[in-house]
């Protein structure tokens, strides 16, 4: 009996002393992680992309119960070691000593490999106290966005202790529907009796098994023996299957089978607007979106937008229905108040120019701490530091110091003489020449108004030193008398033996008893050659008449006419144009002699006229028809302006 109770309270002690350790671990508070981004050098993935991994991979170790330091934090120290050392921070000694920095007990460093069209993912934590690492864990995956992010589940999964799913899902649970009997089974007795079986479906198209042998698609018309019958109609993962059993007699029978359908539609929509909208891992597109003939199931939906924190759930989708989806996204972004002492000053936020002067309010800003530098002419330049919370708007602001100058200004005419006037300095009156005084270290516009003129000048003052500037006036050049009065002229007298004449005129060629039209012409036309019809080559003329007032009828001349084209031949043109009286109208009577080494020629006859343009000018429009021979007969327009002198 002793012995059994000695037993009894060792196995008691043995249970307490292994409860100890689990409680105490149990009431140890949770270690604080920072966590890098991940090393993506050794793959071709873009930085935007990047960035949104890393957020999900946050979002996924932060949902997995995990204690984080502020993301924006671990990457703010990142930046500023990167611009101090101009070096990325991914090795280990560098996180390790950036995390100490950041009050975290833990680091997470993450490297991502692509080999082929796998991507790795390996993830280490370290030991910050002891330098050495903790746990490690990886995942792979195709080397898309879907992948990655499969790979990153696997990779938190690991570290919870769960087990980490296979990769990227390929859609949602589909129902098929119940398991039936397909009457495979079923064996009819022999007859000679036989009917028609008349099969529809809707939809039609449908896949048609009958006592479990595929025999075609709806619609279909088939003969058979009579007896018992199970026929099934199926159209692929979009319906579910249709059963229906039948006795097929003599008088045949029809059968029409209703598919449900196991697809719905859903409309997503967020506000604001052009979300990214993610399924089970793959991006489908932008809010607001609609997708139709979805199979029905649960997906996980993701929405995401740059600058506002992700929106997860599921999106159930019902056979037939449509499913609705609002997601209110919540913004992940504050705003910054800046104002200086004095306003007017250039910010930089982060080291990127802001596009703002100050007082100015700057939205969208990511919440986190951030440096505002201001940069002021004159004045030194000066940063402050300013957190920002998400949804909330911070101020900072500073006075900025001025760096002086000593400027002094003297201004003289143009003869060496001194001046005393008016002075401003960027269009500020200040004094009068001559001054001297403290102003801000840059450039100023000098202007001196005296009583005789006024003169400009720019002058740079450095920081702590002397700028001495003398302005010349420019003296206005003086008024010219105001010129004499007008007076009219005297009128001549004239006595009665005097006769008083008008100027000459010069008389109009229809004026005058003999005048001489020239003019330059160009002709082109048609030719009858032996019976078929070719264009005429390009001729150019110049003519020279002779007209007298007396007989304005008959206008006798001659003309000198070359071809523009090849052979470039000449001819000789004498002629009478016959007018009808005054009216500038005309029948032309020619000769045409050749002036090469084959001489010809040939007899001219036209019609034409004379349209005035200005005084003395005139168009001249004539058809032409010319006869060499009785073969070649050339019809030709010509157009030339002229001249009446």
């Amino acid at each position: 009996m002793r012995k059994r109770t000695l037993q009894l309270c060792l196995w008691c002690v043995l249970c307490l002393a292994g409860a100890l350790p689990a409680a105490h671990a149990v009431a140890q508070p949770a270690e604080i992680v920072a966590v890098f981004d991940i090393d993506s050098s050794d793959t071709s993935m873009d930085e935007a992309t990047m960035t949104r991994l890393n957020n999900y991979m946050f979002g996924r170790l932060a949902s997995a119960g995990f204690k984080l330091t502020p993301q924006d934090q671990v990457r703010e120290r990142v930046v500023e070691l990167k611009r101090e050392s101009h070096k990325e921070c991914y090795d280990q000694s560098c996180q390790i000593e950036l995390g100490k920095t950041l009050s975290a007990q833990k680091s997470l460093a993450s490297r991502l490999i692509q080999i082929g069209d796998v991507c790795l993912l390996q993830s280490v934590i370290y030991d910050l106290r002891t330098e050495t690492t903790d746990k490690g864990a990886d995942g792979r995956g195709p080397c898309t966005v879907a992948g990655i992010m499969a790979g990153i589940d696997q990779v938190v999964a690991k570290f919870k202790g769960e087990v980490a799913p296979a990769g990227p899902s390929s859609g949602g649970r589909v129902e098929t529907g119940q398991i039936f009997d397909r009457g495979a089974d079923i064996v009819n007795v022999k007859t000679d009796e036989s009917g028609f079986l008349v099969i529809h479906s809707n939809p039609s198209g449908a896949t048609i098994f009958i006592n479990g042998k595929e025999v075609g698609q709806t619609p279909l018309q088939e003969e058979y023996p009579a007896g018992r019958y199970v026929i099934v109609a199926e159209f692929g993962r979009l319906y579910h299957p249709a059963r229906q059993e039948i006795s097929l007699t003599r008088q045949g029978s029809r059968v029409t089978l209703d598919l449900k359908p196991s697809f719905g539609s859903a409309k997503i929509t967020s506000s604001p607007s052009r979300a990214q909208v993610w399924l089970d891992g793959e991006l489908v597109g932008e809010t607001p979106l609609e997708l139709n003939q979805k199979p029905s199931g649960t997906y996980k939906l993701r929405l995401q937008l740059s600058d506002y924190l992700p929106s997860e759930g599921d999106l159930v989708i019902k056979d037939g229905e449509q499913s609705l989806h609002h997601g209110a996204l919540v913004s992940n972004w504050g705003q910054v108040r800046i104002a200086s002492v004095p306003s007017g000053a250039t910010v930089y936020l982060d080291g990127a120019l802001v596009k703002a002067v100050t007082p100015c309010l700057l939205d969208r800003v990511k919440p986190g701490a951030h440096i505002v530098k201001y940069s002021l002419a004159g004045h030194g330049e000066r940063s402050e530091k300013v957190t920002v919370v998400r949804g909330e708007t911070a101020s900072v602001s500073t006075e900025l110091q001025p760096m002086l100058g000593l400027l002094v200004v003297t201004a003289t005419y143009p003869d060496g003489s001194k001046c005393e006037g008016d002075l401003r300095v960027d269009g500020q009156l200040v004094g009068q020449t001559p001054w001297l005084g403290d102003v801000l270290a840059t450039s100023h516009t000098v202007e001196v108004q005296c009583a005789k003129g006024k003169g400009s000048q720019q002058v740079a003052v450095p920081h702590n030193g002397r700028s001495d500037v003398n302005v010349s006036i420019k003296v206005a050049p003086p008024k010219p008398p105001p010129p004499a009065p007008r007076v009219a002229p005297a009128k001549p007298k004239y006595t009665s033996s005097q006769t008083y004449s008008k100027p000459k005129q010069r008389k109009s060629a229809d004026e005058r008893a003999v005048s001489f039209p020239l003019s330059l012409s160009f002709t082109e036309g048609l030719l009858r050659y032996d019976g078929s019809v070719i264009r005429t080559r390009v001729q150019m003329g110049l003519d020279l008449g002779f007209r007298i007032k007396s007989a304005p009828w008959f206008v006798p001349g001659f003309g000198f006419w070359v071809m523009l084209e090849s052979p470039h031949e000449g001819t000789f043109r004498p002629g009478i144009q016959w007018y009808f009286g005054t009216f500038p109208m005309y029948v032309r009577t020619a000769m045409m002699v050749t002036l090469s080494s084959n001489s010809a020629v040939a007899f001219l006859t036209g019609f034409g006229g004379d349209i005035p343009l200005w005084r003395n000018g005139f168009l001249a429009l004539e058809f032409q028809v010319g006869v060499w021979t009785k073969n070649v007969v050339p019809i030709d327009f010509r157009f030339g302006i002229g001249h009446r002198f």
